[in-house]
């Protein structure tokens, strides 16, 4: 059996046929819910996991002889991607580990040419080219070549195992339209295309998956292969694509220093359509002038030769023009920046305060996308509730009833996260308590509980758990903070202190994990429909608190910290419109000077 991760991809699903051809049995790893119709018809066994859990690759590993790795992200944007480091090197890890523990036969590593060494121009690159970590080109580049450096170790360990190097891949089968088809496909539109000075050694699709069969049948272990074609500049691979239709013309060439200087303009207009731009800083360097790669070694070594550069642009306009109905398949911008798990491991999440209200809410909306909750809350009883609710749906909860407001509380809530789950994704720090009244009648016990609690544990939380995203490079802590800490109000002072406090220090640990894989955000909701407001009437004497007459909803307020993990930000306010009140605080600050006093009510509530 021989098992071929990424199998729905461009060169995934080239592959499959090839060895299908070959009447070998193919068992292809997919994503749950990935669609695999290019796949269809060739009898293939399609198990469905995710390189991210280890455990979801046992199945796939089972009874198999070889091993293909292709399953990775490619990307030409500038930057940090928390997701393509976590596919690309912990992915990698994964699929090591699992090839080791089935006792695989050989496996078969898709790298890159962009994992070496860029060299100067005019030095041929070749398989002696170190692969770079530590590439200044792009983060693409980076994680393919630490990707590359963990196989070569396991083939030291022992582990049969060769590295596939390909150049910039064309050819028809581009169900995905990978960023080449998608270049192409343009050249096939009428009309003058601009294009830029330069160009690349490419290579038809079908021959880099007939290497990878010769390099398992024939490469030497632990050996890297390039697997390239031809350099062929834009100019001349418009005019081969155009060859034979009406329009002949061979595209308005840019220079360099103009397509540079447009390009972080041309990238905003792209991101703004829904779709990634297709020349940014990285993809410009990557083609300008001439680069001199040699594929010598593979065919020396496995007897490979690929066809002529203008059979595979032949071959990849006609395929075109025979699927002109094909959606092009774009990565989700919020996945750029979600927060996988770590390698060994579900993804986990902590919310703090989960016991009812926003906490409670937010965990079963972060269980039903997939995360394994950690609830932390004083009460027992309504955690347990909550944890049966959460199952019962098909998720998965732990419960730790901690009371934050003693000192060791987030030590307790670390010791066991890191003990049961090796590692956090999301920490929602919502837990916090108020009261409502004269400052001078608030008993000290209660100003100690309450910075203890909005403050203090917060930051130990954060502290205790903020190194341990910054090593995996993921991770996203959100502080659910309030208007409070932007409008300071008569009757809450301390806890509006509490709240700025939470406010600014979310905001230095914003600026300073920003372009990282580590996001710190905080949420400022207005006043919340929560039991806040009946606990408050239950108080001896209480009555109703006037700014519930304000309030929104839970559910408005969790949609938002959703959304904030898709699209990570800095700061989130609900309803939007109170983003203003700073500036109302900076304005008219006299005036609640004035009313504060007549709107005091002597109230206190502990949530």
């Amino acid at each position: 059996m021989t098992l071929v991760t990424g199998a729905a991809g461009h060169l995934g699903n080239v592959l499959v046929r090839e060895l299908v051809e070959r009447g070998e049995p193919v068992r292809a790893l997919a994503l749950p819910g990935e669609d695999c119709s290019c796949l269809a018809g060739f009898g293939v066994e399609i198990v469905r996991g995710n390189t991210l859990e280890p455990a979801s690759l046992v199945a796939a590993f089972a009874g198999v002889e070889t091993v293909y790795h292709l399953a990775g992200i490619i990307s030409i944007l500038p930057g940090r991607d928390a997701l393509m480091r976590q596919v690309n090197v912990i992915g990698t890890a994964n699929v090591l580990r699992a090839a080791r523990e089935a006792r695989v036969g050989r496996l078969v590593y898709v790298s890159s040419i962009h994992a070496l060494k860029r060299l100067p121009q005019g030095v041929t690159i070749d398989e002696s080219s170190p692969f770079d970590p530590h590439n200044a080109a792009g983060e693409y580049d980076r994680t393919k070549a630490e990707a590359s450096l963990l196989v070569l170790q396991e083939a030291r360990r022992g582990l049969d195992a060769v590295i596939a190097c390909p150049t910039g891949i064309i050819g028809p089968y581009d169900y995905r339209e990978s960023e080449m088809g998608r270049l192409i496909r343009g050249f096939l539109r009428p009309g003058p295309r601009a294009i830029v000075r330069g160009g690349f050694d490419f290579v038809d699709v079908r021959d880099v998956a007939h290497g990878l069969v010769l390099m398992r049948e024939k490469g030497r272990s632990g050996e890297v292969y390039i697997l390239g074609g031809s350099f062929i500049s834009f100019t001349d691979l418009i005019a081969e694509a155009r060859r034979g239709s009406a329009d002949r013309s061979r595209g308005v060439v840019v220079p360099h220093i103009l397509a540079r200087a447009a390009a972080p303009i041309t990238a905003l207009m792209n991101r703004l359509s829904g779709r990634d731009p297709q020349f940014t800083r990285y993809s410009l360097e990557t083609v300008a002038g001439r680069v001199d790669i040699s594929h010598a070694k593979a065919s020396l070594e496995l007897g490979w030769q690929p066809r002529p550069i203008a059979d595979s642009i032949a071959d990849t306009v006609r395929w075109w023009r025979e699927h002109p109905l094909i959606v092009p398949m774009r990565r989700p911008a919020r996945m750029r920046r979600a927060a996988p798990a770590a390698a060994g491991r579900s993804r986990v999440a902590v919310v703090t305060g989960a016991s009812s209200g926003i906490g409670g809410l937010t965990a079963r909306r972060l269980a039903e996308a997939g995360y394994h909750l950690v609830l932390v809350a004083r009460r027992r009883e309504q955690l347990d509730e909550l944890a049966a609710a959460i199952r019962d749906a098909g998720g998965m909860a732990d419960v730790l009833a901690v009371d934050l407001a003693r000192p060791e509380g987030p030590q307790a809530v670390f010791e066991h996260v890191m003990e049961r789950h090796r590692g956090l994704d999301v920490l929602v720090n919502n837990a916090g308590f108020g009261w409502y009244g004269y400052t001078s009648d608030m008993p000290w016990v209660t100003a100690q509980d309450m910075i203890q609690v909005n403050n203090a544990a917060l930051v130990q939380l954060i502290m205790l758990f903020l190194p341990v995203m910054r090593r995996a490079d993921q991770g996203h802590i959100v502080n659910v903070s309030s208007i409070a800490g932007s409008i300071p109000s008569q009757g809450i002072a301390l806890y509006s202190a509490t709240k700025s406090f939470v406010d600014a220090l979310t905001t230095a640990l914003y600026r300073e994990t920003h372009g990282t894989g580590v996001h710190v955000s905080v949420v400022k909701p207005g006043p919340v429909l929560t039991e806040f407001y009946r606990t408050a009437e239950r108080q001896p004497g209480g009555s109703t608190v006037p700014a519930e007459r304000f309030g929104v909803s839970v559910d408005t307020v969790v949609k938002a910290i959703m959304r904030l993990l898709e699209r990570p930000r800095r700061t989130v306010w609900v309803p939007g419109p109170l983003r203003v009140l700073p500036w109302v605080e900076f304005s008219f600050g006299w005036l609640m000077d004035r009313l504060g006093p007549l709107l005091l009510r002597r109230r206190s509530v502990r949530i």
